[in-house]
């Protein structure tokens, strides 16, 4: 059979049968469109979809708001505040006894929920009475009932050493356990003639 073009009015259904056989022609519209049908299917699981996109914008949002958070970018350096055991800043407290010197009585208390890592502990007095100076963390009646949380003990008087101190590398010093105050307390009742002078962290 030689090849030939079949044209097919407007109206053509939309197959014809030639010889037995049966042909889908071309829909045309009246302006010579080439009509088309277009088949869409449900979406497979974690396809992208506006929600989607809309939720991973919102995403990237967030991280780029982030940035102004840092503390600055230079060059392909990043620079950020770094927490460190000793890097917090350096207090001092300085406690003078009242009363009866061989009560315990509180040196130093710590911000709620720290931990105080002490620097150094200077002990002086005024008294020419012989007197043993404990300076220690908690809150127990003497450094013999805190076994463990001992700062210093010193043995002082006026007249032959009326100063003791210690010093420890930064970082090193006694640390007490969260909330634990620094206590202070003499042997022997010299009133208001003990002193203590301490420098500390806060960890």
């Amino acid at each position: 059979m030689p090849p030939f073009v079949l044209f097919l009015p407007e109206t053509a259904s939309a197959t014809i049968v030639i010889g037995g056989v049966t042909y889908r022609p071309p829909l045309i519209d009246s302006a010579g469109h080439l009509q088309v049908d277009v088949l869409t299917s449900a979406l497979p699981s974690g396809a992208a979809t506006s929600a989607k996109q809309d939720t991973m914008i919102t995403a990237l949002q967030l991280i780029d708001d982030l940035r102004a958070a840092l503390d600055a970018v230079q060059a392909d350096r990043l620079n950020v505040n770094v927490y460190r055991d000793g890097a917090s800043e350096v207090k001092a407290a300085r406690k003078q006894t009242v009363g009866d010197s061989t009560t315990r009585q509180t040196a130093v208390t710590p911000t709620a929920g720290k931990k105080i890592r002490v620097v150094s502990c200077v002990c002086f007095t005024n008294s020419a009475t012989a007197n043993r100076f404990e300076v220690y963390f908690g809150t127990g009646a003497s450094i013999f009932t805190t076994a463990g949380k001992e700062i210093m003990e010193s043995y002082l008087d006026m007249d032959n050493q009326a100063t003791f101190g210690m010093v420890w590398p930064d970082g090193g010093g006694p640390v007490g356990a969260v909330d634990d105050v620094v206590s202070l307390r003499t042997g022997v009742d010299i009133s208001n003639l003990a002193y203590v002078l301490i420098h500390y962290r806060e960890e």
